[in-house]
């Protein structure tokens, strides 16, 4: 299975208007040169922001979301029913390592199902 970069900026056409090509740029990256690390840094961001919206307490650091997360994991996120996802095991409770589980999309909805209960 070959990886596709989900947060890669889209380049349209082979230049910009000013006649200048955008350039990736990995050996700028917070995360490392890595692609998957980049998306992973990405999606670690895009899930503390939506924590803090929701207001959230959000204690999960970037080299714990890193160790949550290894490479052939985080692969299998997405949104199909065997795709997986983390979730809180008490919903009562912040956002951290002791508190959230890697599980199946198909699994969380049967157990938010059991919660509505």
């Amino acid at each position: 299975m070959t990886y596709r970069i989900k947060y890669e900026p889209m380049i349209r056409g082979s230049q910009s208007k000013r006649g200048r090509t955008r350039m990736r740029t990995p050996h700028t990256w917070l995360s490392g040169p890595d692609p998957i690390d980049h998306d992973k840094y990405y999606a670690w961001q895009k899930h503390r922001a939506q924590a803090r919206f929701r207001k959230e307490e959000y204690n999960i650091t970037w080299e714990d979301w890193q160790g949550l997360w290894p490479h052939e994991l985080f692969v299998q996120r997405g949104r199909d029913p065997d795709c997986l996802c983390m979730i809180r095991t008490d919903n009562t409770e912040p956002w951290a390592i002791g508190n959230v589980e890697i599980v199946t999309r198909r699994q969380h909805l049967q157990t938010q199902r059991e919660r509505l209960k």
